[in-house]
């Protein structure tokens, strides 16, 4: 009977990991990030939301309920043992490719500003790409360690790994997201360089990329015009330049110490999605330079953690996962914030933690859960044997 619960007890270990520390500054970044994020979404949102709700506490309600339930995510993430994600590679790429379907399904699909990014079921709405994103990184880590003498083969090695990402590119494209697109490749491209690809044909597949990604830009008028915007926004101020030089605005006005927590005017129906695409810019208003330089401090304590976390674990495929997360983490918080201050073409990009959206915020959180995981790991070294 003893011998029964005990193997009993070590199945479940095999599962969860528990009882082991994890990274406690990655934990503090994240809690100082998250309560800034929703006092942020309510500064920026209350004005609209009253307006468009007749709730002034509509957005932050909302933000709050999706970072509980991120929360719990990524409790549960924390705990389930990463090495479990090897043999759940296939199943989350499968999963992950439907609901991405799911989004030109009418009746379950949502369209909102042209672009069909949503999937709605009972009063929730969530995008399927900001799950894919962990999927993709799962299935390219998996990949890279199932044999790592085939990465420095293409056929064996990079081609499996480059048709997965066209099957999610294939999907993401119709609706379309191409932000998204440029994050994903750009993460596969990063995990395929670490995971000990030859350069030279990561080199060739990107420089096809890059000629594609030029030809699509200039075939599509309103990639043509965002381009044409991020070179010379007051080219057209009333039109395509008119959010960014809105976010201009904003960021000069906050100074070096900003306007004071809801003092901010670029927000009050002047800059468009103020709690979302742009918050970052009602930030260098209201914190001014001062302010806004902590939040990007956080994000690169969550990309050294990151890379801490990863390459110090012993295991490699909770290296590559590690690295790919923090990658993706880091990279979407770093476009988001390019965007808003004009040193990149604009993307409809959430900051991770801060901007509202319940799919951004989830999906961050249990990313952020298994990078924790990853944390706990590196304690016991039963947990590096690969399985």
């Amino acid at each position: 009977m003893l011998n029964q619960r005990n193997q009993n007890n070590k199945s479940l270990d095999s599962i969860f990991i528990g009882g082991k520390p994890c990274d406690k500054i990655l934990l503090i970044a994240l809690g100082i990030l998250l309560p800034i994020g929703l006092v942020m979404v309510y500064s920026a949102s209350n004005a609209i939301s009253l307006e468009h709700r007749g709730d002034g506490y509509y957005f932050f309600k909302m933000q709050l309920l999706w970072c509980c339930i991120g929360l719990a995510a990524m409790a549960f993430t924390a705990y389930f043992n990463y090495r479990h994600y090897r043999r759940l590679a296939f199943y989350m790429l499968i999963i992950s490719g439907a609901l991405l379907v799911f989004v030109f399904v009418p009746g379950v699909g949502v369209e909102i500003g042209g672009g069909r990014r949503w999937v709605r079921f009972w009063k929730l709405t969530f995008q399927p790409v900001e799950f894919a994103k962990i999927a993709l990184v799962v299935c390219v880590a998996r990949l890279i360690t199932k044999n790592t003498d085939d990465i420095k083969t293409f056929k064996r090695g990079v081609l499996p790994i480059l048709l997965v990402l066209f099957f999610y590119l294939a999907l993401i494209y119709e609706q379309p997201d191409f932000g998204s697109i440029i994050i994903m490749c750009f993460i596969v491209f990063v995990m395929l360089v670490i995971g000990g690809a030859k350069l030279y044909q990561i080199a060739l597949v990107a420089a096809f990329g890059l000629a594609l990604l030029f030809v699509e830009t200039i075939r599509e008028p309103y990639r043509l015009s965002r381009l044409k915007v991020f070179l010379n926004p007051w080219n057209d101020p009333e039109g395509a330049g008119y959010h960014i030089i809105q976010s201009f605005y904003a960021l000069a006005s906050g100074g070096i110490l900003g306007r004071g927590l809801g003092g901010g005017i670029q927000k009050l129906h002047y800059l468009p999605t103020p709690h979302s695409d742009f918050i970052f810019a009602v930030i260098g208003e209201e914190w001014g330079f001062i302010g806004s330089a902590f939040i990007v401090s956080m994000f690169m304590v969550i990309l050294w953690r990151g890379i801490h976390i990863s390459l110090t674990t012993k295991n490699q495929f909770g290296s590559l996962l590690g690295l790919g997360i923090t990658f993706l983490v880091s990279t979407q918080a770093m476009v988001n914030i390019g965007v808003v201050t004009g040193t990149l073409p604009t993307k409809g990009l959430t900051l991770p933690f801060i901007s509202s959206g319940g799919s951004s915020m989830l999906a961050s959180l249990a990313a952020v859960g298994i990078l924790l995981n990853i944390s706990r790991s590196r304690i016991d070294s039963s947990d590096f044997e690969e399985q």
